[in-house]
């Protein structure tokens, strides 16, 4: 159901100007006439008018605000969106020789992979003398996404120089970086910052309901895209969370999500929380597809919109591991596929397989052939 506070039909609009001027006047304004003209741009003047002032009316609305209007709506539910996050990363520092003293690295000191991205460490390192390496906690000098997923041995190139210090390295991946929350995906409504405020009315609840479980575990980080609650045995609660884009769900993660869940003032006195990763269903993906000779003259973007990155096979990975619990559903695949032009499809893998509720499919081997026009 589409709500609208005032209508904006532009021929309406302009019809009735046209009969109201008519009638004012007691005259026909015919096709040209200069005073019809005139009335014809205005009317696009009053469509834009009519469509600002409905959507004025729907910024009140949690389904349809964006942007300020939504933050002021979770205000009213006592939940503010979440901010960006720097990433987090733990630098080895090595020297060139054993010192016959401490070497201090001090805080703030940068390593980067390309010289465009940093990482500075948080505090001062002191490497105790005859020791040639040490480790420290270093975080990204911006917020956001683009800092996660840096793995071991990317971050090696020393920024500032430190006497006897001959390289730097990450020893783990860089994970905990976030954009700032956003309204939504941009696809589901019911997502993002506004699912969260739909949800925060069951925090109230003091029973321990499903709904609070995930209202509190996903303000532990905006990179969390799907929490599952289950409760194996009375009294004990099962807490998986699913992270953004297939990222690993880190030891960090599950630590700030236990950390906010085992609250006082959140957990019922009797339950046991924990708190895991997602189980994975592996599946794999093998087809063959045809394009009719009719369309024979689209073979080459049509081929791109399957195999190419973006493409129908990349599109239906992505929304297979976007949720838990979500069934390995060929069908999708096939629907995405035809969409994009294709004729016929000869699917081996996978076959309809139902998944676990605290599980999250993993797609593995991927073979797509093409099978030509027919």
């Amino acid at each position: 159901m589409t709500i609208e506070f005032v209508k904006a039909d532009a021929q309406q609009i302009y019809n009735d100007l046209i009969r109201r001027f008519e009638n004012a006047l007691k005259v026909t304004l015919y096709q040209g006439d200069e005073r019809r003209i005139f009335l014809e741009q205005l009317s696009l003047v009053l469509v834009a008018l009519y469509n600002a002032i409905d959507d004025t009316g729907k910024q009140n609305l949690l389904r349809y605000a964006r942007g300020e209007p939504l933050d002021a709506l979770g205000e009213r539910m006592n939940t503010p969106r979440l901010q960006a996050q720097k990433a987090v990363t733990t630098l080895r520092f090595t020297l060139s020789a054993a010192q016959p003293g401490d070497i201090t690295i001090p805080a703030g000191t940068r390593g980067t992979p390309d010289g465009k991205m940093f990482f500075a460490t948080k505090q001062n390192l002191i490497i105790p003398s005859g020791s040639l390496t040490g480790d420290v906690q270093a975080e990204s000098t911006e917020t956001g996404e683009t800092y996660n997923g840096f793995v071991a041995g990317q971050i090696n190139r020393l920024v500032d120089p430190v006497p006897y210090v001959a390289s730097v390295s990450n020893i783990d991946t860089s994970s905990g970086g976030a954009d700032i929350e956003p309204d939504d995906d941009g696809i589901n409504v019911w997502s993002g910052y506004r699912e969260r405020i739909r949800e925060a009315p069951s925090k109230l609840s003091t029973a321990g309901p499903e709904d609070a479980y995930i209202y509190w575990a996903k303000t532990a980080d905006a990179n969390i895209l799907d929490v599952a609650v289950t409760s194996p045995s009375a009294g004990e609660i099962k807490i998986t969370v699913l992270m953004k884009n297939g990222a690993p769900t880190t030891q960090a993660i599950l630590d700030k999500v236990l950390a906010i869940c085992s609250s006082k003032k959140v957990r019922p006195l009797t339950d046991h929380v924990t708190v895991a990763a997602p189980t994975t269903a592996s599946y794999d993906i093998t087809l063959t597809y045809y394009i009719s000779q009719d369309s024979a003259d689209s073979e080459a973007s049509i081929r791109s919109a399957i195999e190419d990155a973006g493409g129908a096979v990349e599109q239906y990975k992505a929304w297979q591991n976007s949720k838990l619990g979500r069934a390995i559903n060929p069908d999708y695949l096939r629907q995405l596929m035809l969409n994009a032009g294709v004729h016929r499809i000869t699917l081996t893998a996978p076959a309809y397989t139902e998944v676990a509720v605290d599980a999250v499919p993993t797609v593995g081997t991927v073979t797509i052939t093409y099978g030509g026009l027919e």
